[in-house]
């Protein structure tokens, strides 16, 4: 999700395909697995540092956390965004 007026960046990446230490273990994963999650981590790195580079805040949030506390994720996109000057209109 692109908040572009406040440039604030958010993901959500899945805990597996993102490579979570306590979803994935590239030990015990096949090549395959370790080679193509390897990727995905370098491809967040680059993106993270592309848009930071161009004054963008990025957040990122793994996949469990929006599930077991939705509020606490949208809490801090709102802070975040407040932080770069959006206000919250009242009502």
């Amino acid at each position: 999700m692109a908040f572009t007026r406040w440039k604030v960046a958010v993901f959500v990446d899945g805990a597996f395909w993102h490579g979570h230490p306590d979803h994935f273990n590239p030990h015990t994963a096949k090549p395959y697995w370790r080679e193509k999650i390897a990727r995905t981590q370098q491809r967040d790195r680059a993106a993270n540092l592309a848009l930071n580079e161009r004054g963008w805040t990025v957040l990122r949030f793994w996949d469990f956390q929006l599930a077991a506390d939705l509020d606490t994720c949208v809490e801090e996109v709102l802070v975040t965004l407040g932080s770069r000057g959006w206000q919250r209109k009242e009502g």
